[in-house]
């Protein structure tokens, strides 16, 4: 192989590598996607009312964007709401912006007593994206206020 054959084939190789490099950085937040939120809103939905139902603090607290620190909220919600099976589910989405949803969601519980109860509630619903590219799409997540 002569010279130049040879500086050409080391020049390709460092094109090559500088773009490996600069694709990873990019790719990075989509090896390390976020565990919390969900993936739509009515998986959001879907969550939170089984967090409810099963009284899974933990699991309401999964779908929080990370940083939120509103623990005394989730309690209340928990007990408020916890531990019944909420039957004839109804959920009307309001978007009042494309990354911002209210959930009102309506149905029934059997209380302790046998009694069927209303069940009445709203949450909020926010899209985060966290990359830098369009191929890690973001989370949803419920927002307490």
């Amino acid at each position: 192989m002569n010279i130049q054959a040879k500086e050409l084939s080391l020049k390709l190789l460092r094109h090559l590598q500088l773009g490996l490099v600069v694709t990873s950085i990019f790719l990075l937040p989509a090896c390390t996607a976020d565990k919390n939120g969900a993936g739509s809103p009515d998986r959001v939905v879907e969550q939170y009312l089984l967090a409810l139902e099963n009284k899974d603090e933990s699991l309401l607290v999964q779908l929080l964007p990370h940083g939120s620190s509103i623990a005394g909220k989730i309690k209340i919600k928990v007990d408020k709401f916890g531990g019944y099976k909420i039957q004839d589910r109804r959920i009307v989405y309001n978007k009042p912006k494309p990354v911002l949803w209210n959930a009102e969601i309506r149905g029934f519980y059997v209380d302790r007593a046998g009694m069927r109860q209303q069940f009445n509630d709203s949450i909020a619903i926010g899209y985060e994206n966290k990359g830098q590219v369009k191929l890690y799409g973001g989370r949803w997540y419920l927002l307490l206020d």
